[in-house]
């Protein structure tokens, strides 16, 4: 059997995929206080869920995978560990003085962002290496002593080590950790050519930073989770889904802890890219509505589109990731009116304490989830098959008192009004994901999850002129299924720095051989005969700051001359980005190698519809809703539509945790894969 867990800001996710069940799937309320306690308490109902009892259930798990934002809490809330840096003397203020630009560079304004290492516990120590990796200046010992002696006195929780040029040559940085261990002391300590091994000071520094600031607290995390799990009886490894849309141990996430900042809509783009390739859709952008935020995902060819560096509060994390972009736009968002009296959605959310104001847990601040209660699109009595009963007064209160009375708009404007900006700021993120990349939003399909996602899918849809929306019957815990997508992985590097024309092929086909034999070495480790290689050299023009990514195939490295092949791909990859090319050699700056093990995986035949659905009627009954005025339109059982049943919207398609709005014009129907395929046009798809 295989779990995966998605702990949300509002929600805690968890699938289960049995031989003998099939797909089950729970979602519980997070418990922000322990998050580890909100994961039992789903696998209490996972295995109520799937009829057996909780001994049976977890004795029989093989695979169990978890994503959690324990780690983009710590980040994004500022509560992080204590930490102490050791650098080169003479680059302490690097965290001040960052790459020489500000993220806005037109906020003349703008405040500087807070250091999160204080300038007294950023300590200097003399010793030089050289761009090419070669010593200078040799390590000086008593600086050194001096330096861990004053952290070690401060009371820090972990020490960053980042060294001038460490990336070509790490000795220094090791030496570093190794008296720090000799002295008996026993912080965290995060090496920066370890956690980035490229050129880039800044980046270097600031992903070690955020890899010791969240790595004890997310090291604690799995500890105790670990722990729990086993007195469930659990015996499968915990694993640790990545932002990459890969997985490691959990000993070794929590040592590369900046790897799991954003694993949790890496699952989500990962269950995308198995829906894309189970429909044979070449093209597909996801959208994840859960509590907290809308998280939009690129799909090209049945992979997640990934990039090299993301910036979370104001700290850079350049390590591989699956691209997403984020917006403060979920079912927790709390709605309120700006300074000029203008509508405004989030960022700020309720989450799971205290809530929407429908909840009746203190929360009394409007949200998105509050506008569809008082809309009617969400059934009160039936939200997570009816253990949290909301209230629509409570709603309705909040709404008034914030947004309806103010502006002097009903009840029920009001509430559409939160609606409709809501789907507007997703329109406008999808838009912005695909058009800025030269690509029409017209050639994909929508694919959209989380349990708020299917009360705006069709209305985003028809903004762009998308013609066709998928929505899994799993989509409130699409995040947790796609881990079960998910292999093992290894990410590493190597800097160059040359021309390409410069490189002879034996030079280039022995760096990438040299990153296989490593990444090989670390997957045997962990018991995988099963691998495969992705290849990709980062290139970039001369006199330019940052480099493309490039694919390099087996063919290429085969070939007689493999940089004349990788500097023609360079060409080509360059000109479909910008529509042009320069005249000039291009530079090879870093090679890297992503390496996987196969983990048993989910498959198409378990993500299918019964053939005759749960059972029971497909149509429940008629529900009063408020679209453009009040109307009378069917509801639908999203469980119990069979495949090729058509449903005309208006209408609305519900299931324990998620409901789905289809509207007029627009013609629903399930897919061989359990989907509600929606043809926004009113023709099949």
């Amino acid at each position: 059997m295989m779990v995966g867990v998605d702990i949300g800001g509002t929600f805690t996710d968890l699938v289960a995929v049995d031989p003998a069940a099939g797909l089950r799937f729970v979602k519980t309320p997070s418990t922000p206080d322990d998050p580890s306690r909100g994961v039992v308490e789903g696998l209490a109902l996972l295995a109520a869920e799937t009829g057996r009892s909780p001994d049976d259930l977890l004795g029989g798990v093989d695979v169990f995978i978890h994503g959690t934002t324990v780690a983009t809490n710590m980040l994004v809330q500022r509560r992080g560990a204590r930490l102490g840096l050791i650098t080169t003397r003479g680059f302490r203020d690097l965290l001040e003085l960052r790459n020489g630009t500000k993220a806005d560079r037109y906020r003349l304004r703008a405040p500087v962002p807070e250091p999160v290492i204080p300038r007294p516990l950023r300590l200097e120590v003399t010793e030089r290496i050289r761009w090419d990796g070669s010593i200078e200046t040799p390590l000086d010992l008593a600086d050194l002593r001096a330096a861990i002696d004053a952290l070690r006195a401060e009371k820090v929780d972990g020490v960053v080590v980042c060294l001038l040029h460490a990336h070509r040559n790490g000795a220094h940085e090791r030496a570093v950790r190794d008296a720090i261990e000799a002295s008996g002391w026993s912080p965290y300590v995060s090496l920066s050519h370890e956690v980035l091994a490229r050129e880039g000071e800044f980046d270097r520094l600031g992903t070690a930073i955020v890899n010791a600031y969240v790595g004890p607290g997310l090291a604690t995390y799995l500890n105790r989770l670990e722990t729990r799990l086993a007195a469930q009886g659990i015996r499968a490894p915990l694993r640790i889904m990545q932002s990459s849309g890969g997985v490691l141990p959990a000993a070794q996430a929590g040592q590369h802890a900046v790897g799991a900042v954003t694993s949790g809509p890496a699952g989500g783009a990962m269950a995308g890219a198995l829906f894309a390739r189970a429909g044979g859709f070449a093209r597909a952008v996801t959208y994840d509505m859960g509590g907290t935020s809308t998280d939009i995902a690129l799909i090209a060819d049945g992979v997640p589109l990934e990039r090299q560096r993301v910036e979370v509060a104001d700290l850079p994390i350049a390590t591989p990731a699956v691209e997403i972009e984020a917006l403060g736009a979920g079912g927790g968002s709390i709605a309120r009116l700006d300074a000029g009296g203008i509508l405004e959605l989030g960022p700020e959310s309720a989450g799971a304490a205290p809530g929407p104001a429908c909840y009746r847990r203190g929360g009394d601040q409007p949200t998105t989830t509050d506008a569809n209660v008082v809309l009617n699109l969400i059934a009160p009595e039936r939200f997570l098959g009816g253990r949290v009963p909301l209230s629509r007064d409570a709603a309705a209160e909040a709404i008034d008192r914030v947004v309806g009375v103010p502006l002097g708009l009903a009840t029920e404007a009001a509430a559409r009004a939160i609606h409709e900006l809501a789907t507007s700021k997703i329109t406008e993120g999808i838009r912005l994901a695909t058009v800025r990349r030269g690509m029409d939003p017209r050639d994909f399909v929508l694919i959209s999850f989380g349990g708020a996602g299917g009360l705006h899918a069709n209305a985003v849809a028809k903004e762009l002129s998308i013609p066709t929306v998928l929505i899994p019957r799993q989509a409130s815990v699409l995040s947790a299924l796609g881990f079960l997508a998910a292999d093992m992985r290894h990410d590493v590097q190597r800097s160059v720095g040359r021309p390409i024309c410069e490189l002879g092929g034996d030079a280039l086909r022995a760096v990438f051989a040299g990153l296989a034999e490593e990444g090989r070495r670390l997957l045997a480790r962990e018991g995988f005969d099963r691998i495969r290689l992705r290849a990709t050299a980062d290139c970039r023009y001369i006199r330019q700051v940052h480099a493309i990514p490039v694919a390099v195939t087996e063919e290429d490295l085969a070939a007689e001359d493999p940089a004349q092949r990788l500097e023609a791909r360079f060409t080509e990859t360059y000109r479909a980005l910008y529509h042009h090319a320069h005249g000039e050699p291009g530079i090879l700056d870093t090679c890297r190698l992503a390496v996987f093990g196969e983990l048993p995986k989910i498959t198409p035949d378990a993500l299918a519809a019964p053939p005759g659905g749960a059972g029971g009627p497909p149509r429940t009954g008629t529900r009063r809703v408020f679209l453009e005025g009040w109307q009378d339109i069917p509801v639908f059982s999203f469980d119990a539509l069979t495949p090729g049943l058509r449903v005309a919207g208006p209408a609305l398609v519900e299931s324990d945790s998620t409901t789905v709005l289809v509207l007029a014009g627009s013609i629903a129907e399930i897919d061989a894969l359990g989907c509600l395929r929606i043809a926004v046009t009113g023709e099949r798809a």
